[in-house]
């Protein structure tokens, strides 16, 4: 593991109770696939079918993008491999901030952002959070007790849950983080809707009440979880790097599903999702490491390549009719309908 280094991007700030939407960056290993683009049907007007996304431009010089998250259409931050931040305003980005001494941290980050006057942001290896409140970050917060944090997820109430490589958990109340009975490991993804309600995913499946965080669950051919979203307590979807998607209705999951249909197995070679985002229960979109979007409407996946031969991060979708997909090259795409 490597060692914490954490040093703010640009000078401290008030942190401004809001909210925060989950966003991560999870690793990948599956081979890309060779899957034929398809162009998806035209959205319905108030954005519920599938999103058309723009042609992939580069934001990033020279790295790539790990993790994205929106605070709503006009107001996304994306982290680059090194942790240096680029905002857009709903017109144009602009970053890595001209300011920014050094960057956050090196590796793996993840951010999430629920508006646009708050966003949480944690690095592998450190033990530190940065926080945004719409113009500046903020001094890091240092959370005694953890051993390289590795993601992190709002709600908007303003309630924040990060967990650390050994399982320790943290929570933010609003006015400061504190340590919180601990999860059973390290984690890919956290998606919060309330201070009672958060799930976090990794090798399985575990649930925060407001007390306690469950065991995880294994599901599927892999269980090896990418990404998590939660728009409300009674609608999750998570993806599994084999391809797989479970919901949660409120009570339990259902049984893995394939995400192309095409596909026997988890075994079978093809698309290896790296993050969902789902700003509604009837909308889902996922992205793949094969340069693929996932789109979930009307009860089935439908597949478009978009940035073909190279892995997509990272995805946030504030709204039904507006997402951001990160590759790691440093390209930034958005989808509206």
């Amino acid at each position: 593991m490597r060692p914490a280094s954490w040093i703010p991007l640009l000078i401290g700030v008030a942190l401004t109770l809001a909210g925060c939407g989950a966003g991560s960056a999870t690793k990948s290993t599956a081979p890309p696939t060779t899957s034929t683009a398809k162009s998806p049907p035209s959205s319905t007007v108030d954005g519920s079918g599938p999103l058309h996304f723009a042609s992939p431009h580069v934001l990033a010089q020279g790295t790539g993008l790990a993790a994205v998250s929106c605070g709503g259409p006009t107001s996304c931050i994306a982290l680059d491999d090194i942790g240096r931040a680029y905002h857009f305003d709903g017109t144009s980005w602009t970053g890595p901030d001209p300011t920014a001494g050094q960057p956050i941290g090196s590796g793996a980050v993840s951010v999430s952002c629920a508006n646009p006057i708050i966003c949480m942001a944690v690095a592998t290896a450190g033990n530190q959070v940065v926080s945004w409140n719409g113009q500046d970050w903020s001094t890091p917060t240092t959370l005694r007790g953890a051993v390289g944090l590795e993601a992190v997820g709002c709600a908007p109430s303003g309630y924040c849950a990060t967990v650390d490589a050994e399982g320790n958990a943290f929570a933010f109340n609003g006015q400061s983080w504190q340590g919180t009975s601990g999860d059973w490991g390290s984690v890919s993804s956290i998606a919060c809707v309330s201070s009672t309600f958060c799930i976090s995913v990794s090798g399985g499946i575990s649930q925060w009440n407001g007390q306690q965080w469950t065991q995880p669950t294994p599901y599927g051919a892999a269980s090896s979880f990418a990404g998590v979203s939660c728009p409300t307590a009674a609608f999750c979807t998570t993806v599994d790097q084999s391809g797989e998607a479970l919901r949660w209705n409120g009570q339990s999951w259902s049984a893995p599903s394939r995400m192309e249909p095409g596909e026997a197995s988890g075994a079978t070679v093809g698309i290896s999702p790296t993050g969902v985002s789902c700003p509604t229960t009837s909308s889902c979109t996922a992205v793949d490491d094969s340069g693929g979007v996932d789109q979930w409407y009307n009860g089935s996946w439908t597949r478009t390549d978009i940035d073909a031969g190279r892995r997509l991060t990272s995805v946030s979708c504030p709204t039904a009719s507006f997402c951001v997909a990160v590759d790691q090259v440093g390209n930034v795409t958005v989808g509206k309908p």
